[in-house]
């Protein structure tokens, strides 16, 4: 009897946004410390050398899901910040998104998220707070250009929140007293703990303390949310 060699098959084609996708749910739900590209490739059942070879890297992946949170979660809300915005809505709007998970009530604020032309992505099972910055959190595992991007992000974000203290100040919304700018980087700064707090399964108690005594510091009594 003859032994003979099956031939190898043609590579499975990759749907790039699928796999994008996938791990952007696996990076989410675990975190991208805890995630490997041998794990991605089977859940998206493709050859991982293949994975590699698409993506050049595990770098380039995390930062298309970088990339799809920004374009699909947080531009929408962070182009609502101007010097226009109610800043108690803003507030806690950010600080909600995470100890809430995403789950915000928006007939309760005065602020309103343009419509997309097209449905976000679920989040992932179990996925706490904010894919950004609990990627952002895990910064062994991220690269120079994966810092960059955080930098550029963060300057921007605080930069809106600059312009949005100011004009709450004109209109007796935020403490006369507080510098925008460093109260906007003391804003951002409190989020990312507030990420670290949900990561670690603090309870919600816990974590709506720490807001109010944010939202304490920078807003008036009355017009607290």
């Amino acid at each position: 009897m003859t032994n003979t060699k099956k031939k190898a098959g043609r590579p499975k084609l990759i749907n790039r946004d699928e796999v994008i996708n996938i791990a952007f749910h696996l990076y989410w739900e675990h975190g991208v410390e805890n995630v490997s590209m041998s794990s991605i490739a089977k859940k998206a059942n493709i050859d991982r050398a293949g994975l590699y070879k698409e993506f050049d890297g595990e770098d380039n992946l995390i930062q298309e899901c970088l990339n799809l949170y920004k374009e699909t979660f947080q531009l929408p809300m962070l182009n609502t910040i101007d010097d226009t915005s109610d800043l108690p809505s803003v507030i806690k709007v950010l600080f909600d998104a995470i100890i809430y998970d995403g789950q915000i009530n928006f007939d309760k604020l005065n602020i309103e998220l343009p419509e997309s032309t097209e449905d976000p992505p679920e989040r992932a099972n179990n996925a706490a707070g904010c894919f950004y910055l609990r990627t952002k959190i895990a910064n062994t595992k991220l690269s120079n250009s994966h810092i960059k991007y955080t930098q550029l992000y963060d300057k921007e974000v605080i930069r809106r929140l600059s312009l949005c203290i100011e004009g709450a100040k004109k209109n007796n919304r935020a403490y006369d007293v507080v510098d925008p700018t460093k109260t906007a980087e003391f804003i951002n700064a409190q989020i990312f703990l507030m990420q670290s707090l949900r990561s670690s399964q603090t309870s919600e108690e816990k974590m709506l303390d720490i807001y109010n005594m944010i939202v304490a510091t920078i807003i008036p009594e009355k017009y607290r949310l």
